[in-house]
């Protein structure tokens, strides 16, 4: 009987209050080598997570190199830096453009590493699937991503340059970045 109302004195049972869903919370860990930048990279694009999806890329020095196709079609995607990857992933991840029912994952496969140093290259084939609810934005994109890691500040590997290639008859991920703004 006494352990009945300790029980029922203590907060034990009660609930916590939530965080807030820009925590980096998730299963991100920390990238001791480059393809663990595409693991967390991947794992936060399931998770629907910004915070860590834009942990995966350097801050100060990001570009991403569009396939020349989606180029031709969007010079914007020209320019391409930390702050508009940042501003797709806000949107990207909005209830508006991806509800929380849809399917969205990437698949890296076949990843070529070479480490050197401080540096690192990955070049790895890709295919995206995203129930964008957005209309004309494709549902399904693939290609060849090119992506230049270097050794951040902190200790860990950021994507500092990723150039995407087509290599289907499919779009491609400059071609989702481009209608997903």
């Amino acid at each position: 009987m006494t352990v009945l109302l300790l029980i029922a004195g203590c907060d034990l049972f009660r609930t916590r209050d939530a965080e807030p869903p820009d925590s980096g919370r998730g299963s991100w860990e920390t990238p001791r080598v480059p393809m663990d930048v595409l693991d967390n990279m991947s794992s936060a694009l399931f998770e629907r997570n910004t915070v860590n999806y834009l942990r995966s890329f350097g801050v100060e020095a990001f570009v991403f190199e569009a396939d020349p196709v989606a180029l031709a079609r969007d010079a914007t995607l020209g320019d391409w830096t930390y702050d508009d990857e940042s501003q797709h992933a806000a949107k990207l991840f909005s209830e508006g453009t991806l509800p929380s029912d849809s399917l969205f994952y990437v698949v890296f496969a076949g990843a070529e590493e070479t480490i050197l140093g401080d540096s690192a290259e990955i070049h790895v084939d890709y295919d995206l699937t995203a129930g964008v609810a957005l209309a004309g934005v494709p549902h399904r994109v693939a290609g060849r991503a090119d992506f230049y890691l270097q050794m951040g500040r902190e200790g860990y590997w950021q994507i500092t340059r990723w150039r995407d290639n087509r290599t289907e008859d499919v779009s491609t991920w400059s071609d989702f970045k481009s209608l997903v703004r």
